[in-house]
């Protein structure tokens, strides 16, 4: 796997931690996370399913979240 880290949403500039004290996935998109270039919506969708807030670039289970 790689050592890439992926931790935030870039378009709101907020970490996955950060969106997580919204509640749930759905609030966090509701308020913008993964809405604008949706390029963090499956690390979004993982970090939240996980409980992880640090996921690998390359994480395999990423798949299931695309």
């Amino acid at each position: 796997m790689s050592d890439e880290i992926v931790n935030r949403c870039e378009c709101m500039h907020k970490t996955f931690a950060e969106l997580k004290e919204l509640g749930s996935i759905e609030a966090a998109m509701a308020a913008g996370a993964g809405m604008d270039c949706e390029g963090c919506t499956p690390w979004l969708k993982l970090s939240f399913a996980s409980g992880e807030n640090e996921l690998a670039l390359d994480d395999p289970r990423l798949k299931d979240f695309e």
